[in-house]
């Protein structure tokens, strides 16, 4: 799924460009037991006209994992953050609101060097913080030899995007997405640098690497006993060679993750030209035990029809297209056709882009099993998954109670 360009933290000072209209209506989530920062905080926010909700880190990070609403600001004392202070941040900055920026509180403690910081608890020095405007956004370009060295080391990392059931809400399964954790340029999506790699033919070293670490997070402390299933996303390229399906392979076995728990997600970065080809690598991975998605099926998709005649086990409505279905009545007849011959055929289908009740109600509708979107969750660090079950399985118990 398409993912936006992060938002970076900024330091408060000179040479940054004045936030329009800053101090109107600041809504500030705060993270902080300390009374002496919440009264100068709430002193501002009340000043702005707006507000602030103070909570614990794990309330924060399970709010912002979920929650359309914008906040202008997180405020987190690295002190009081219980750990999370690396999630909260990911969560507020890059997965968050364009609008919403992270500062730290207080002289010590955690937070990059660019990092927004507010010394001291007083209503001067948070209002200052407050009014500094965010720097311009840089839409960085990474050459082929910062590729290399990022995939050779330690700066991919995944993120994990919930998958619900829409007839129960029960979580079904994750997503594994690729990150670059870059030591200038800081944490970068997807379009920033997957373009780049498979242009350089070494997407096939990407998808190992982000298949490796979701499969020994599986068998991890974290994810170990929760039953949820993983699905990794193969570029068309990586699926039709067969040696990328055996080092899967090797990957599963390995960690002992049944076969049963893993899907594989065509991503077409280009068309399908060789059918019988790609058929072979299906029935190979369908053989094996894993299921196989065809990944954002909009009509745009080349030879959709063809392809929906392949032994895939699921398919991924188009998130776009899920968006616009309450806008348009020829998506919403493309949306019940896709679906009756997904389903004619065996296949789940998931509904991406999911962002609303609304959306939500739409899809069950139509016949969709399964949701992926902000309404569920963000795509989340592996640690707070477990935070972000534990608030969605309380929201669903509260509203069938």
């Amino acid at each position: 799924m398409s993912e936006r360009q992060p938002l970076h933290a900024h330091a408060a000072g000179a040479g940054y460009r004045p936030a329009s209209g800053a101090m109107r209506g600041l809504n500030l989530l705060l993270v902080s037991r300390s009374k002496v920062w919440e009264t100068a905080v709430r002193s501002v926010a009340e000043d702005s006209g707006g507000g602030v909700t103070p909570c614990s880190a794990h309330e924060a990070l399970a709010y912002l994992a979920g929650s359309l609403q914008c906040h202008s600001h997180v405020l987190v004392d690295h002190a009081d953050a219980d750990g999370l202070f690396d999630e909260l941040a990911y969560l507020a900055l890059e997965a968050g609101s364009p609008e919403t920026d992270m500062l730290a509180l207080g002289a010590a403690g955690g937070g990059s060097c660019d990092m927004g910081r507010i010394l001291e608890p007083s209503a001067g020095s948070v209002r200052e913080a407050l009014m500094s405007g965010s720097p311009p956004r840089r839409r960085v370009a990474i050459d082929l030899a910062q590729l290399r060295v990022a995939l050779s080391g330690t700066m991919i990392e995944n993120r994990y995007q919930p998958i619900a059931r829409l007839a129960d809400r029960q979580l079904i399964g994750l997503e594994a997405l690729a990150r670059l954790n870059h030591p200038e340029f800081g944490t970068l999506l997807p379009d920033r640098f997957v373009p780049q790699i498979e242009d350089a033919g070494l997407a096939s070293r990407l998808t190992d690497l982000v298949s490796a670490r979701a499969f020994e997070d599986m068998a991890g402390p974290v994810l170990a006993g929760r039953g949820v299933r993983m699905s990794v996303n193969f570029p068309l390229d990586v699926l039709l060679h067969p040696a990328a399906l055996d080092r899967l392979r090797e990957q599963q076995t390995a960690r002992g993750i049944p076969a049963g728990r893993i899907i594989v997600e065509l991503t077409e970065s280009r068309p399908v030209e060789d059918f019988p080809l790609l058929r072979r690598s299906i029935d190979r991975l369908r053989g094996w035990g894993f299921g196989v998605a065809i990944d954002d099926a909009g009509p745009a998709v080349p030879w959709l029809t063809e392809l929906l005649d392949l032994p895939f086990t699921s398919l991924k409505l188009d998130k776009d297209l899920v968006k616009q279905v309450t806008e348009s009545e020829a998506i919403r007849r493309f949306i019940a056709s896709t679906i009756t011959q997904g389903k004619t055929r065996g296949m789940t289908i998931v509904a991406e882009g999911v962002e609303t009740a609304a959306l939500w109600d739409h899809m069950r509708a139509f016949g969709a099993d399964e949701a992926q979107g902000f309404l569920v969750a963000r795509p989340l660090p592996l640690a707070a998954v477990p935070i972000w079950t534990e608030a969605w399985t309380a929201s669903t118990a509260a509203g069938s109670a």
